[in-house]
């Protein structure tokens, strides 16, 4: 063999090393931070409480790894149209008493003929999945192929053409009758009126202005169109009310759903579900009540039920078991629950030099946030931000390689805060909630 031949080899060898030797660098890095968060995994053990408000009001997202996201009234709007480019779904706020019925005496062609007594001679109310949110009320006549339910895929046009009327009770119980025009190129057409014809309106709703959400909504008797959801990214489950079967009857419950691709597993018969953590044991499922409502019974009041906790897997993978343990009624509205982080994985770019993590996140008032950080770089620079922008503490991380900086939440009020740790003229940011 040649000189050059064997320089090539040796320097391929050297590359094949390195490349091994920086696989195990980050396998080993990776499971030191991990073994480190688990370790202090009682740190994550949070007591939460959200409130639907008297008589269920309101709805509320919330994030395991930064709690409540968004708490907003529930009683305000009729429809919710799919954004994605590839639905037809349209759900309706039958959970909240909106009503929906097809006209089943006729097509489009029969929009002058329902009148003020048309709801007397109704049949089969429609109701949403309570198992997945790509399948609404209006999808309940679909027939397959081409046929979304309300209207017909058209091969040539690629728009969806309404094919049927329908009845709708609203949120404030004014009946409207309603004619799914079309959609088209991400927007959905129609129009509704009073059932003896007056008031009729034609409006328009472009969902692709709002596809970082699951669903835009809209008021029938406000004729007003809603962005009233957070970033579907943001949120892994919501609490409201929706209609679920309950000895083989619709009826509406107030319970928990899952957002799109977040996956639960249920653990009954446990002793100590606060203590609980063999989530391995229990199977992960997608359909969106999983969580549900029957972590609770009435008996004169409401019982949680002691023995039973659930594991949470976000889209991070990260698994949360969650305990539920006071729910308080429509009195108040008020839900109490117990979430903890038992098993993380952690945003790694080693290749660039970093590493980090916010542990625990969200933190209590007056408990210490731990940055679990590994940076190339000496004298990098740790600073926290209000949500207006203002410097509320700033640090020098000493250390390169794999640390630990401890912050004190005492010097910072209860809120929402931007952490950001700048190393060799890269910023790295992730969001700190103090409770």
């Amino acid at each position: 063999m040649n000189i050059l031949k064997r320089m090539k080899l040796k320097t391929s060898l050297t590359t094949l090393l390195n490349k091994q030797k920086l696989i195990e660098m980050k396998n080993k890095l990776q499971n030191t931070l991990i073994t480190l968060l688990i370790c202090c995994s009682s740190l994550t053990a949070q007591n939460n409480q959200i409130s639907l408000n008297s008589g269920y009001t309101n709805q509320s997202f919330f994030s395991m790894q930064n709690g409540e996201i968004l708490n907003v009234p529930n009683d305000d709007w009729d429809l919710a149209f799919s954004t994605d480019a590839f639905s037809a779904t349209i759900r309706i706020n039958d959970g909240k008493g909106v009503e929906l019925y097809t006209y089943h005496l006729g097509d489009t062609s029969s929009w002058n003929n329902i009148n003020n007594s048309t709801p007397n001679i109704l049949i089969n109310p429609m109701y949403n999945s309570d198992t997945d949110w790509d399948y609404g009320a209006f999808d309940t006549n679909q027939t397959g192929g081409f046929d979304y339910g309300w209207g017909v895929y058209n091969l040539q046009t690629h728009h969806i053409i309404g094919d049927s009327l329908f009845l709708i009770k609203s949120i404030n119980g004014n009946w409207k009758k309603l004619w799914l025009e079309k959609k088209a190129s991400g927007e959905y057409q129609f129009k509704y009126a009073n059932l003896d014809g007056t008031n009729e309106i034609s409006q328009n709703v472009l969902a692709t202005n709002y596809d970082n959400k699951r669903f835009v909504y809209f008021s029938l008797d406000n004729n007003v169109i809603m962005d009233r959801e957070p970033i579907s990214s943001d949120w892994d489950i919501t609490f409201t009310k929706y209609i679920t079967s309950v000895q083989g009857m619709p009826y509406p419950v107030t319970g928990v759903l899952s957002n799109v691709g977040i996956e639960v597993a249920q653990a009954d018969n446990i002793s100590t579900p606060l203590n609980y953590t063999d989530y391995i044991t229990h199977s992960f499922e997608q359909p969106i009540n999983t969580l549900g409502y029957d972590w609770k019974t009435y008996q004169g009041s409401y019982v949680v039920n002691q023995n039973r906790c659930y594991f949470v897997k976000d889209y991070q993978q990260n698994i949360w078991r969650l305990v539920f343990t006071e729910f308080d009624g429509t009195s108040t509205g008020n839900i109490k629950f117990n979430t903890e982080l038992v098993s993380a994985t952690l945003f790694d770019d080693i290749d660039n030099g970093k590493l980090m993590s916010i542990y625990p996140n969200p933190v209590l008032h007056n408990e210490n946030i731990t940055l679990v950080y590994d940076m190339q770089n000496e004298n990098s620079i740790v600073t926290i931000y209000n949500l207006i922008g203002s410097e509320v503490y700033s640090s020098r991380l000493y250390e390169k390689g794999l640390n630990t900086h401890n912050i004190p939440s005492n010097k910072l009020k209860r809120g929402t805060y931007i952490i950001s740790v700048n190393s060799n003229g890269k910023t790295f940011n992730e969001r700190l909630i103090i409770n």
